[in-house]
């Protein structure tokens, strides 16, 4: 497993941009590891019915698997005060976790970029300095097509009260939108991840002027809830066709994140 940069020990010979840039190559390839021992899986089934079965779930789990080149494997990272249960990366100081729109583990199972839709990620969108959830810095990445251009480091322990304004996330929040419904999922705000982690047995209605983004909190709750509850369906109705079909399409960059797949039912 390729060591995470310690922020607290910068390598002089080694700007922690290229760091992070090295970092995500490694994570990449094993990305891609992941996905070539997926595709050597065989087969084994006396049932015809069970074998069509596996083959249909080894090639879901191929498609979860492709890195597209233009989207970040992650887009934070976030440098622990204390070791956390998950993993201890040394004993002077906590773990180090890249947070992504999937996982990535190394050959040995440790992990290398953690799904956002993980606990451990939640002070990626919640920490504060006035409440920093065990956080001493939230990193944030700049990306163009895909390429890692810039970092941005926030020191959650110090005592100022009013939080540091990120030109990252400025940037990333203003970036035009065009086509499908983008991911949002680096630029989730404190009050939004609240409703995207709602329990199933809370009711939610997200209200909001046109334009400001309704829909997308809501397709991240379900998301989320069909990442807590494996197996199980989610149906998501629409008045419009036009509504209906921005949903089906703008899956395709949701389909990662809710590990399945969405069918468009013919309207009635």
């Amino acid at each position: 497993m390729p060591p995470h940069p310690d922020l607290t020990q910068p390598d002089p010979t080694q700007p922690t941009l290229q760091t992070e840039k090295d970092y995500l190559r490694s994570s990449r390839a094993a990305l891609a590891r992941m996905r070539e021992k997926t595709g050597s899986l065989k087969i084994y089934s006396a049932d015809p019915v069970n074998a069509e079965f596996l083959k249909a779930a080894i090639f879901r789990r191929m498609q979860e698997l492709e890195d597209d080149p233009e989207v970040p494997l992650f887009f934070g990272r976030l440098d622990y005060l204390e070791p956390t249960e998950e993993t201890v990366s040394g004993p002077d100081r906590g773990e180090a976790f890249h947070i992504g729109r999937r996982h990535v583990n190394d050959d040995q199972g440790e992990p290398l970029v953690v799904d956002w839709r993980a606990e451990i990620s939640v002070p990626f969108y919640r920490a504060s300095r006035t409440e920093p959830m065990g956080v001493g810095i939230r990193r944030r990445f700049g990306f163009t097509h895909g390429e890692m251009t810039a970092f941005e480091d926030e020191d959650l322990t110090t005592p100022a009260p009013v939080a540091e304004h990120s030109d990252i996330l400025d940037a990333e929040i203003e970036r035009p939108r065009s086509g499908p419904m983008r991911d949002i999922v680096a630029t989730i705000q404190p009050e939004q991840d609240v409703i995207v982690r709602a329990g199933v047995d809370e009711t939610i209605c997200v209200q909001g002027a046109p334009g400001t983004g309704k829909p997308h909190p809501g397709l991240r709750h379900t998301c989320y809830r069909r990442h807590c509850e494996a197996g199980r369906g989610r149906a998501i109705p629409g008045s419009a066709a036009q509504l209906a079909g921005r949903v089906a399409t703008s899956w395709g960059g949701v389909v990662s994140l809710a590990n399945g797949r969405v069918r468009q039912p013919q309207r009635l």
